[in-house]
């Protein structure tokens, strides 16, 4: 897959925008999703998952001691705000 297949990306972020899948359409276009390569294991929270914003908060602290860039943690408290917002119901994970 060339260019680490940005072009199917991009068209399967158009399927999900089409389908309403708009927040995974933007992390698959824009987000993390986006520098995924061909067959990179990757690790997803849900919004559902009462751990979520807990393990986003560990994650945190362990890139700020790493250096990690300040849009980078600005966009992980961005998501513990949109999943402690979220209206559907929360659960332990399965």
């Amino acid at each position: 897959m060339s260019d680490d297949g940005q072009a199917v990306k991009r068209e399967c972020a158009k399927l999900l925008r089409d389908a309403g899948f708009t927040r995974l359409a933007a992390e698959l276009e824009f987000g993390s999703l986006s520098a995924v390569t061909h067959n990179e294991p990757i690790f997803v929270l849900c919004g559902r998952d009462r751990l979520a914003p807990t393990a986003i908060k560990a994650w945190i602290e362990a890139a700020r001691i790493s250096n990690v860039p300040d849009h980078k943690l600005e966009s992980a408290h961005e998501a513990i705000e949109a999943m402690e917002g979220w209206p559907g119901d929360r659960h332990y994970p399965d």
